[in-house]
C-alpha cells in the first residue's frame, strides 16, 4: 500500500525546546523520508500511557484505505545506527503496524532525552490527548529527570505557573482515586477538590458521593466544605442518651460534640411544641 504524506499541522513551540528558531532541532527541518516501521522505536519519555484500543482500531483502518497522512516525528537512536526514536506519532506508529503497513513518512530532527520529552508533551498537550495524571506525571518526570522548576515546565508548555502546580497536585491522590480519574469516572476538577481535604478518611468518604452520587463540582466543593466544618458524631452511648431523650420529650434530640465539651440540640415546630417541652423540663 501506498504512504502518503502531506505535511504538519501540529506546530510546537520553540520554547519546548529553548533554543532560536534558526537551530535546526527547533523548527521542523525539511528532512523527511520514508522509513521501516521496524526501525523506529517507542518514545521512553512518551507522557502518554492509555490507548484506547477503539480508537487504534479505527485510526488503523483509515491508514488501511488512506494511508499515513501526517509525518511521524523521530529523531536518530546515537547509540544504534539506521535507527530512530520516536518523538511524536506514536498513536500513528501503532495503527500504522496494526495496518500492515511496513514504512511510514517521518520528519526527522536533532533532539536529546530532555528535548525528546518536552516535544511529546507539547505535541500530546496540543492535541489534547493527554489526561489529567499523565500531565501530572509528565511534569513531574521533567523536574525530576531533568531538574526543571515549575516556571520552566509552565513555559514550555504554554501554561501558568499556578495551573503546573495544581496538576501536580493531583499526584497526592491515592491509587483508587488516580485511577477514577485516568478512567474519567471523576473529573480534574473532582480531583483537585479531593487533594483539598487533608483527612483521608474524609477524602475517601467525598470520592465515593463522586462516584455513586454524581456530584457536579459546585456538588463536589459544598460537600466538601460540610465534611470538613462537621463536628465528629456522638459516641455510642451519648447516642443512648439521646435515643432516651427524645422519647422522654417526644421530639427530635441530637448531641454536638463530645462528652467532655459540646451542645445538646431539641427541635420544636411551633408555639405548642415549644410549650409541651417546657412543661417537661420546667415543671412547676
Amino acid at each position: 500500500m501506498q504512504v502518503v504524506s502531506r505535511g504538519s499541522s501540529v506546530t510546537l513551540s520553540l520554547r519546548a525546546v529553548g533554543r532560536d528558531a534558526s537551530d535546526p532541532g527547533v523548527a521542523l527541518p525539511s528532512d523527511r523520508r520514508s522509513i521501516p516501521l521496524d526501525h523506529i522505536e517507542p518514545n521512553p519519555q512518551q507522557p502518554r500511557r492509555r490507548f484506547d484500543p477503539e480508537e487504534e482500531a479505527a485510526l488503523a483502518e483509515s491508514i488501511r484505505r488512506h494511508g499515513v497522512l501526517q509525518p511521524l516525528l523521530v529523531t536518530p537512536a546515537t547509540t544504534r545506527p539506521g535507527r530512530f526514536v520516536l518523538v511524536a506519532g506514536e498513536r500513528r506508529w501503532r495503527a500504522a503496524r496494526k495496518a500492515g503497513l511496513s514504512e511510514a513518512p517521518v520528519t526527522v530532527i536533532a533532539a536529546d532525552a530532555q528535548r525528546r520529552a518536552e516535544l511529546a508533551l507539547v505535541e500530546n498537550m496540543q492535541r489534547s490527548d493527554l489526561g489529567p495524571m499523565e500531565r501530572a506525571d509528565a511534569y513531574q518526570a521533567l523536574i525530576d529527570d531533568f531538574g526543571l522548576t515549575q516556571a520552566k515546565v509552565a513555559d514550555i508548555v504554554g501554561v501558568s505557573r499556578s495551573t503546573v502546580a495544581n496538576t501536580l497536585r493531583l499526584q497526592k491522590l491515592n491509587a483508587e482515586m488516580r485511577q477514577a480519574l485516568a478512567e474519567g469516572r471523576i473529573t480534574e476538577s473532582h480531583g483537585r477538590t479531593l487533594v483539598g481535604i487533608a483527612d483521608p478518611v474524609t477524602r475517601h468518604r467525598l470520592f465515593l458521593r463522586m462516584l455513586t452520587g454524581r456530584l457536579n463540582l459546585r456538588q463536589a466543593e459544598r460537600a466538601a466544605r460540610r465534611m470538613l466544618t462537621s463536628p465528629r458524631p456522638p459516641d455510642v452511648e451519648l447516642e443512648h442518651v439521646a435515643e432516651r431523650l427524645q422519647w422522654r420529650l417526644g421530639t427530635r434530640v441530637r448531641f454536638v460534640g463530645t462528652r467532655k465539651r459540646g451542645r445538646i440540640q431539641i427541635e420544636y415546630r411551633d408555639p405548642e411544641d415549644l410549650d409541651a417541652l417546657l412543661s417537661v423540663l420546667l415543671p412547676e
